[in-house]
């Protein structure tokens, strides 16, 4: 009797309050929030690695040794492209923090990365070791701020290399990429309830969706110059291990004393985030041209289990 009298007590202190107050959002169970979260972090951990794979997509399969070599084979350069998101779980998610109609109704959404980046030829042997690194700032695109940061490099080794053959290579490498979106959410009013009951007010100032991965990359390509073109074509494997979820700054008083279900809460807002291990798999390719001692790559990507896919333009210095 009691716990009826409660429910409708609440329902109708609820009504009230959604019926005078223009900028409140119907409540949400934190246990749906939990699950929406946690469908958001599952979908990056597949996307994430395709977008970390960005950078180091030479047309070569193998540039040379450094030495023995006249000249020393190295090169330095940047690229700059985009691979896709699934923009479903993050509209989701967004939608239940308040900031969802900040962000564009697309299917999928073109996510930013650049790198610049050197690969060195290998001593005696025939391996080259490349390293890249990308940073963006927050950038406001639309209403809503993006932020991007990329670290990697990797070592390939060429099992086929001899004149007026294609070059094969084989190589592994390892990339750490971290990011997010968000907004500021000023003057709206989220209303959640856990599962005792409780009604959970909060006025957030600024929400973000954020994302951090590691990823162990494996890879085999096939390169042959004609004149002043090299044709590529290269798979990758890659196992990552991912982190997602969201932050949300917002007036917490009040909260002491609540089971937030998993939520963590400080003293600049609450925060929850979810890890995530994915296997991946794609294809890349592309062309480049040969201008003597410079390169311009042209290069497309597919990712096979979440069918997104991306594009990079890289351009360097080749000896």
């Amino acid at each position: 009797m009691y716990k009826r009298t409660k429910t409708a007590l609440f329902a109708v202190l609820l009504i009230v309050k959604v019926s005078f107050s223009g900028f409140a959002l119907a409540p949400t169970q934190l246990g749906d929030l939990q699950r929406v979260a946690e469908n958001f972090s599952s979908s990056l951990a597949e996307s994430l690695p395709l977008n970390a794979s960005l950078g180091l997509n030479w047309s070569d399969a193998h540039i040379g040794k450094l030495f023995p070599g006249l000249p020393p084979s190295f090169g330095i350069g940047v690229s700059a492209g985009f691979t896709t998101l699934d923009m479903s779980p993050i509209i989701e998610l967004a939608d239940l923090l308040g900031f969802g109609g900040r962000l564009p109704n697309i299917d999928r959404m073109p996510f930013p990365g650049y790198t610049a980046e050197v690969r060195i030829g290998g001593l005696f042997l025939p391996f080259d070791i490349g390293f890249k690194f990308g940073y963006l700032p927050p950038l406001e695109i639309s209403n809503f701020d993006i932020n991007y940061f990329l670290i990697g490099g990797d070592i390939r080794y060429a099992v086929l290399n001899r004149p007026l053959l294609p070059i094969i290579s084989i190589g592994v490498g390892f990339n750490y990429m971290r990011g997010g979106i968000g907004g500021r959410v000023r003057g709206t009013e989220l209303n959640f309830v856990n599962h005792l009951g409780d009604l959970i007010e909060l006025e957030p100032s600024e929400v973000n969706l954020t994302w951090r991965t590691y990823s162990l990359d494996f890879r085999a390509q096939i390169s042959k110059s004609f004149l002043i073109v090299t044709p590529y074509l290269g798979v990758g494997a890659s196992y990552s291990w991912s982190r997602a979820g969201y932050e949300m700054e917002a007036d917490i008083s009040g909260l002491s004393g609540i089971d937030m279900e998993g939520i963590t809460v400080t003293g600049a807002g609450v925060s929850s985030d979810f890890d995530n291990t994915a296997f991946n798999f794609r294809v890349f390719g592309g062309i480049a041209f040969n201008l003597v001692v410079f390169r311009l790559d042209f290069t497309g990507m597919y990712s096979f289990l979440d069918n997104n896919f991306g594009a990079s333009l890289g351009f360097r210095f080749q000896l």
